[in-house]
């Protein structure tokens, strides 16, 4: 396999990919090894038909599948071990051209962990003298986590791959369409009834989208900085109060590692 890095910019590697018809084949044998236990051929036991036999009664779409899933993920790990990269989110399958008799070739998108300054972000949020206003209303603690978040994104700069961003854009706009259909909308006619166009939805969560993941990329880094760890010991604690299954103890520690970050920081203000 040859693996050529054409182009790194803004955090999404574009790779190409070229397989030998060797190669290909080798891919091929190793997925039909894995598809035929579950073959049922007449005459024969699940699984036990030999495979000669075996094969021609699988799915060619499946096999296809199944050989293109290999083929992908032994270019994506070869890929990254030997970049070093690290991956932000799914990789994206921009061309595949199987018709060459030689072999394959494939192009794929990676998109990749940011780089992330943040050695000074303490300077960010060096206290100043404020003149209090009489009339003035306390600030509250939704206040002083919108400030927190006010200044990581104006100060700190963070290139979020494209694809990533598209990616949860997507997500939240099938949200909005499950949302709609509870309603017994067309999520045409819900963005009618809320005065909004489609692209006009579009842009706000693309902008959403954008902001929560430079938030979550650069408090994740400022955590590892200052050592911030929940113990599994914390963990287990919050999810049995909050009835939290074993299931989703990680999802919870980075929950945990954030909220302690941010209060962190909410200090420095």
């Amino acid at each position: 396999m040859k693996l050529i890095v054409k182009e790194t910019k803004k955090n999404t590697a574009h790779i190409d990919a070229v397989l030998t018809e060797a190669e290909v084949l080798h891919e091929k044998e190793h997925a039909i090894d894995e598809l035929i236990s579950s073959v049922t051929v007449k005459g024969f036991r699940q699984g036990k038909a030999p495979k000669a036999i075996a094969a021609d009664h699988i799915d060619p779409d499946k096999l296809s599948n199944h050989i293109l899933n290999h083929v992908l993920n032994n270019v994506i790990d070869k890929t990254l071990k030997e970049n070093k990269f690290k991956l932000l989110g799914r990789p994206v399958l921009e061309n595949i051209d199987s018709k060459d008799k030689d072999g394959w070739t494939i192009k794929l998108s990676l998109p990749l962990y940011p780089e992330i300054d943040i050695k000074n972000y303490k300077n960010l949020f060096s206290k100043k003298t404020k003149t209090v206003k009489k009339d003035a209303k306390p600030e509250t603690e939704e206040d002083k986590i919108e400030k927190v978040y006010k200044t990581l994104l104006d100060n700190i700069k963070v290139d979020v791959p494209e694809s990533v961003i598209e990616e949860e854009t997507n997500y939240s706009l099938e949200k909005l369409q499950s949302q709609a259909k509870t309603l017994n909308l067309t999520l045409e006619n819900y963005l009618k009834a809320v005065k909004k166009t489609m692209e006009e939805v579009k842009t706000e969560y693309a902008k959403r989208a954008e902001e929560s993941i430079k938030l979550d990329l650069i408090l994740l880094e400022i955590a590892k900085l200052e050592e911030i760890n929940t113990t599994i010991e914390e963990i287990k604690e919050v999810a049995k109060v909050g009835g939290v299954p074993d299931t989703q103890l990680g999802q919870l520690k980075s929950i945990i590692d954030r909220r302690k970050t941010i209060e962190l920081l909410q200090k420095l203000c």
